[in-house]
């Protein structure tokens, strides 16, 4: 899912359990569940572009989920305590920016036998969120996107 997707369920999240002990592991757990639900989002063949062009993607996609979702939710939920719940909600997919950046390439995408501590990590970091990845192309994947989105707000607000 986009990081717009994965904020604005986190902002539900935030504003139905003011918990954080509730909020936070249903933050973290919610960015797998919305990934095992086929979608389309910027990571989607990024072997075929430039790695600063998907960094670029990424970046801007992230800064518009955010903000998009503090404008929903400013004026129910305290700003430090959104973007705490926020921040847990993105984490998996910001684990994986090591490897993407490190050592991964357009060819090589799996660590080899010989590979140190940091690359090992960096890719066991990059795999744990990407088995619970389903991915659609568009336009399919961004409607089962909108539509798993919304389908979250309702039950969640």
């Amino acid at each position: 899912m986009t990081s717009t997707a994965h904020a604005l369920v986190a902002g539900s999240i935030a504003l139905r359990f003011p918990n954080p002990a509730l909020a936070i592991p249903l933050s973290f757990a919610s960015h797998y569940i919305l990934d095992s639900i086929p979608h389309w989002d910027f990571g989607t063949n990024w072997r075929g572009r430039p790695k600063i062009l998907t960094g670029l993607y990424a970046i801007t996609e992230t800064l518009f989920g955010i903000g998009l979702t503090i404008i929903f939710f400013m004026h129910s939920v305290p700003l430090l305590y959104l973007l705490s719940i926020i921040a847990v909600s993105l984490l998996p997919d910001w684990m994986e920016i090591p490897w993407y950046i490190l050592y991964a390439t357009r060819k090589k995408h799996k660590r080899s036998a010989r590979s140190g501590v940091c690359k090992t990590l960096a890719y066991a970091l990059y795999k744990i969120p990407n088995r619970f990845h389903t991915t659609a192309p568009l336009p399919l994947g961004i409607i089962t996107q909108i539509a798993t989105v919304a389908f979250f707000l309702t039950i969640l607000l």
